[in-house]
């Protein structure tokens, strides 16, 4: 569990579902960077929360195309800076390389922290969306690791192949899908602060609808906060010993 500063300034950042784009110039790349190179800096920690990029089909692969964000990545931690990620359902293969390489540490897919001395519970929030029975069926074969061995073992031609008709796929169905069946469902939201009792905020992404939720339970009210993507403004969570807030960053488009 991780503990950070007490400093009176102290604050730690919290982004998810940026989907990095292979192509190194995209304005989500460039903004991300800018991130990477102004913003995150100043904080205690910085947790992505899933889907940093658009697709990762191997870390041969990868270190290749985000080679640039890797680098990035690598000057923050090389100057002590704590970054953890968590596995998101478009890039849940990156392995010991990828780590190597950016000094990251992947942390567990429900993973408790506490910061400045409170509890948090951080997820990339697609196991919440158990309305999506097909979404959730695909999600358990494809983070099985014989699935995951057969998959890395293929060439690169292949993988690349694959990963991109993935994405044509995931947009298809995610366009013709009611939009609550693909929102979070209440009772698991609940049922996971129960298992938790000592934890009253919830930081999770995934559905991209950033938002501020107020649960009223017996005796507290519970804080499930929502992050939001970067197309074309991102919402990231930013946590000091006052508690966790939304805010904005800037409009890609001014990037």
């Amino acid at each position: 569990m991780q503990n950070s500063s007490h400093s009176p300034t102290a604050f730690s950042l919290v982004v998810a579902d940026i989907h990095l784009q292979p192509e190194a110039n995209h304005p989500i790349n460039l903004a991300f960077i800018k991130f990477l190179q102004q913003e995150a800096p100043k904080a205690d920690s910085l947790y992505i929360l899933g889907d940093l990029f658009e697709m990762w089909v191997g870390d041969d692969i990868g270190l290749i195309d985000y080679s640039e964000t890797i680098h990035a990545f690598k000057t923050l931690t090389d100057s002590g800076l704590p970054i953890y990620l968590q596995y998101g359902n478009r890039d849940f293969l990156m392995k010991q390389a990828f780590c190597d390489a950016s000094g990251i540490q992947i942390i567990e897919d429900i993973a408790l922290q506490n910061l400045y001395d409170e509890p948090y519970l951080f997820l990339h929030g697609d196991s919440l969306c158990t309305d999506d029975k097909g979404y959730q069926r695909m999600r358990k074969l494809f983070r099985s690791n014989l699935v995951q061995w057969v998959f890395l073992h293929l060439c690169q031609k292949r993988r690349r192949f694959i990963g991109n008709k993935m994405r044509q796929s995931s947009k298809q169905h995610s366009e013709a899908k009611p939009q609550q069946i693909m929102d979070v469902n209440q009772k698991a939201v609940c049922d996971l602060f129960e298992k938790n009792p000592q934890v009253t905020h919830m930081i999770h992404g995934h559905t991209h609808r950033p938002q501020h939720h107020l649960i009223e339970a017996e005796h507290k009210t519970l804080h499930r906060w929502v992050l939001g993507d970067w197309r074309p403004e991102a919402k990231i969570i930013k946590i000091s010993k006052n508690g966790p807030e939304l805010i904005d960053y800037p409009d890609l488009s001014q990037i």
